[in-house]
């Protein structure tokens, strides 16, 4: 994976504005709801890019709590915080990590989330290219594979909404019963 990183890095230091964190504020209102819905304390934002959409947008006060950021393309942000978290989320983020290393990727995710995962996910190429010349978005893949993916990768099963957009768009949640058990326990 570190080969990949680097070009990241490097495509962040070649262009200072790529990947400042706009990307969540689309689905904020997902997470929102899933954070009321779970009654999270804790978030990680699993690949924050240059976290912009804190420290400048402050975003982080339409959900009601500051995540933790990851993004190990960003120095100040490269160490991924052990958790566990109520809330994992990622917003364009797993289409820029190539198909071989995804249930690594994912299995990292749902270790650290106790009650939640969120995962927007873009399925069409990217505008952006790297410095070796390849598209930033490198798996772009159906909202049916994507599910195949947590459903058969994930550390644990957890209550997980799976949403892509670009060329199709879809909306799936898994282990929806988890979430109904928790909630009924938890009333």
């Amino acid at each position: 994976m570190n080969e990949w990183i680097d070009q990241y890095k490097q495509y962040h230091a070649d262009q200072n504005t790529n990947y400042p964190g706009n990307n969540l504020k689309p689905q904020l209102h997902h997470i929102k709801d899933l954070v009321l819905d779970t009654k999270a304390e804790t978030l990680l934002d699993y690949g924050c890019g240059k976290g912009l959409q804190y420290t400048k947008w402050k975003h982080h006060e339409d959900l009601g709590i500051m995540p933790s950021l990851y993004d190990p393309a960003v120095p100040e942000y490269e160490n991924l915080p052990d958790g566990p978290f109520h809330g994992v989320f990622s917003t364009d983020v797993l289409e820029h990590i190539p198909e071989h290393q995804i249930p690594e990727v994912i299995e990292k995710m749902t270790y650290r989330a106790e009650r939640f995962v969120f995962a927007a996910i873009c399925n069409s190429p990217a505008i952006a290219v790297l410095p070796n010349g390849e598209n930033a978005h490198c798996t772009c893949k159906p909202i049916e594979w994507w599910k195949e993916m947590f459903v058969k990768h994930s550390y644990r099963q957890t209550y997980t909404h799976i949403k892509t957009y670009g060329d199709s768009s879809g909306y799936e949640i898994l282990n929806e019963s988890l979430y109904m058990d928790w909630f009924l326990e938890n009333l």
